[in-house]
C-alpha cells in the first residue's frame, strides 16, 4: 500500500503547485493518452509502460492518472474489453470515485509509488532510489488480490535507480505478476540499463506547447496575467514545472545567473562563476543544487537538440556535448551521494558546460 502523503514528506515537489498524485486537471498529451486507451481497451494491455521526456511536463500526473482510469474501469469491467458498456474515449475518471479518492491521497491498496525514501534521522532525502525500496514489491505483490483486480507500480524518476535496486526491478519485469502494470517515469532513459527498456513500452511525451501551456499555467495559478502567461510560455520550454519555478524570485536569481554564465563565447569569469557557485551551495539551501542539476539537464538538452537540427552538423560536433551530459550527471550524483563541495562541483560543472558548447574536446 502507498503511503499517505501525511505522514511522509513527498520528494520534488513544489509548494505552491499541487503533487502530480494530487493533480486532477490535465495538460496535452492528447496522442499518448489515446495510444494508452488503445491499449487498454484491446484486452492486451502491455505491463510495463516507459514514460519519457523533459522534466516538469506531465509524465507522473499522467501515471497517476491513469491509475485511476485503471482502478475505475478495472473495477467496473473486470478486464480492458468493456462488452456491455460504452468505450472511454479518454481517461477521464468522475470526482466521486472511491478509486480517484484513494490514488488521490496515495491510500489505494493496490497502488505502490517507489521513489526517493525520506530518512527520519537526518530528515533529509537519500540521494537514490535503493534496493530496499524495489524489495517493498515482495509484500505488495505477495498480497492477495482478486482475479479481477488490477495493480499499478509506478517508479518516479526511474533515474534514480541505483545498480542494485535496477537488477532487483529488472528481475520483476522480466516475471511480472499478473494484472500488474508498471509506470516507469524516466528524464534521460539513456541513463537506464538497456533490459529495462527492452521490456517496456516507451511512451514519449514532448514539451507542452500553446494553448496547452498556457491553459495549463492560467489554471494552475501559476500566473494570471496575460503578458507574464506569455513570458513564461516563451522562456519555461514547455514545462510547467519549469513555469513556476520562474515564478518564484529564487528561481528567478537561478535561471538569469545560469543563462548569463552560458552567453556566448561562453567564457564566464570567475568573479561572477565564483558568486553564483556560491548562491548555489548556500548552506540551509539543498533545494537549490536541485535545481541546478535540472539546469543543466535541461540546458544540454536545448543544445543538443538545436544543433543535431542544424543542417550540415556533424555527430562528431555533438560529441562534446554528448560527453558531458555523462560526465556532468556523474559528478552531480557522486556531489549528493558522497557530499562533496557543492561549490567546487558547480564551478567544475559550469566550466565543463562552457568548453563542451564552445565545442572543445
Amino acid at each position: 500500500m502507498a503511503q499517505a502523503d501525511q505522514e511522509i514528506p513527498i520528494y520534488d515537489i513544489l509548494p505552491d503547485l499541487e503533487p502530480p498524485h494530487r493533480q486532477r486537471l490535465f495538460f496535452g498529451h492528447t496522442q499518448e493518452e489515446q495510444l494508452f486507451l488503445s491499449s487498454w481497451l484491446s484486452g492486451k494491455m502491455h505491463h510495463a509502460w516507459l514514460l519519457t521526456g523533459p522534466k516538469g511536463i506531465g509524465k507522473a500526473t499522467f501515471a497517476y492518472r491513469a491509475a485511476r482510469f485503471i482502478f475505475n474501469e478495472g473495477a467496473q469491467s473486470g478486464s480492458g474489453f468493456l462488452q456491455d458498456m460504452a468505450a472511454p474515449t479518454s481517461m477521464d475518471s468522475p470526482d466521486d470515485s472511491q478509486a480517484v479518492h484513494l490514488v488521490t491521497n496515495l491510500a489505494h491498496p493496490n497502488l505502490l509509488v517507489i521513489d526517493r525514501p525520506y530518512d527520519e534521522k537526518s530528515k533529509k532525502f537519500k540521494t537514490e532510489i535503493t534496493v530496499d525500496e524495489v524489495r517493498r514489491t515482495v509484500r505488495f505483490f505477495g498480497s492477495t488480490a482478486g482475479e479481477r483486480t488490477w495493480r499499478v507500480c509506478i517508479v518516479d524518476p526511474a533515474d534514480d535507480l541505483n545498480n542494485n535496486a535496477a537488477n532487483a526491478l529488472l528481475k520483476i519485469l522480466e516475471e511480472p505478476p499478473v494484472r500488474t502494470i508498471f509506470f516507469l517515469i524516466s528524464h534521460a532513459p539513456g541513463r537506464l540499463l538497456p533490459t529495462i527498456r527492452s521490456r517496456c513500452r516507451r511512451l514519449g511525451f514532448s514539451p507542452l506547447e500553446n494553448p496547452s501551456l498556457g491553459e495549463a499555467i492560467k489554471q494552475l495559478a501559476i500566473a494570471d496575467n496575460e503578458d507574464t502567461i506569455k513570458q513564461l510560455c516563451e522562456s519555461c520550454d514547455g514545462s510547467i514545472r519549469k513555469a513556476a519555478e520562474l515564478q518564484s524570485d529564487e528561481g528567478l536569481v537561478l535561471i538569469h545567473a545560469f543563462e548569463r554564465l552560458l552567453t556566448p563565447p561562453y567564457n564566464p569569469d570567475y568573479e561572477t562563476l565564483n558568486a553564483f557557485s556560491e548562491t548555489v551551495a548556500q548552506r540551509g539551501k539543498e533545494d537549490r543544487f536541485d535545481g541546478f542539476s535540472d539546469l543543466v539537464h535541461r540546458y544540454l538538452t536545448r543544445q543538443l537538440h538545436q544543433r543535431s537540427g542544424q543542417e550540415g552538423t556533424r555527430s562528431d560536433e555533438l560529441y562534446p556535448l554528448a560527453r558531458v551530459w555523462d560526465e556532468a550527471q556523474e559528478l552531480i550524483q557522486q556531489t549528493r551521494i558522497f557530499n562533496l563541495d557543492k561549490k567546487q562541483t558547480v564551478i567544475e560543472v559550469m566550466r565543463m558546460l562552457a568548453k563542451a558548447s564552445r565545442g572543445e574536446q
